[in-house]
């Protein structure tokens, strides 16, 4: 359970720390901060996923152990695959809902 919640949070937390250090680089180049605080927080939601992983291959590579017939590592690997992505979403989320911009 430790596990999960650690990957929940890191994911949550390379979505969000990237989107605002980001925003004070656009601020810095005298860009408009929160649209591009609202930008990144899109783009950045698929490295949350890989980083909280901790790579793309090692995780997608359990899934193989299902044609031997073992799904337990296959179980555990799918859950932590979507905790991720939740994590990912949910600092999308929070951010866009932070910064609102309007089109």
């Amino acid at each position: 359970m430790g596990q999960v919640i650690l990957t929940f949070f890191v994911a949550y937390g390379i979505v969000v720390g990237g989107s605002l250090c980001g925003g004070l680089g656009a601020f810095l180049n005298e860009k408009p901060p929160l649209w591009s605080i609202h930008d990144l927080a899109d783009q950045l939601k698929i490295w949350g996923l890989v980083g909280a992983l901790g790579g793309t291959f090692d995780s997608f590579l359990q899934i193989e152990k299902i044609l031997a017939g073992n799904f337990s590592p296959v179980f555990k690997q799918l859950v932590m695959i979507v905790v991720a992505f939740l994590g990912a979403h949910m600092g999308t989320i929070s951010i866009q809902w932070l910064v609102q911009v309007r089109s």
